[in-house]
């Protein structure tokens, strides 16, 4: 019964994510692939899909602060450009949304306190256009990269 609720926790973290994108007049999609909940196709700046992964969280730890886990795999890793863009650190009980580019998070987790959902009313707009604007930078690199290659 557990794995059924940690599923509907994570189910409602992307349906979340996705209407908060909208509302922010992001064209997106859910989707099931590895490492990827959501996809944002078309958007004010945006050039190339973002692949977006959603964690979520609904408890915090002794110390006010909601553990996501970051990081994917046997042994465990942690998320890298070639698994997705973006990751949407959920907090359903603030409804309230952290975005991070995915480069920025070596680690395999990631511990945000909870005043900074309850806190920061702006946060799922700015975290989102800072995110999108690392993602975008880090995408143009990769392709002037094959672009160069290709010239080889």
């Amino acid at each position: 019964m557990v794995r059924r609720a940690e599923k509907l926790v994570g189910t409602a973290g992307e349906l979340f994510t996705a209407f908060e994108l909208t509302m922010l007049g992001v064209e997106c999609d859910l989707i099931k692939q590895d490492g990827t909940d959501v996809v944002a196709v078309k958007g004010d700046g945006i050039f190339v899909a973002q692949r977006i992964e959603v964690k979520t969280a609904t408890y915090v730890d002794k110390k006010h602060c909601y553990c996501f886990s970051t990081s994917k795999g046997k042994p465990k890793r942690a998320y890298t450009k070639n698994d997705c863009d973006i990751l949407a650190l959920v907090s359903l009980p603030q409804r309230n949304i952290q975005f991070l580019p995915v480069g920025c998070l070596p680690g395999i987790t990631k511990k945000v306190h909870i005043n900074t959902f309850e806190n920061d009313r702006n946060l799922i707009k700015r975290s989102w256009e800072y995110s999108l604007k690392k993602s975008l930078i880090e995408c143009k690199k990769i392709f002037d990269s094959m672009e160069k290659n290709r010239h080889n």
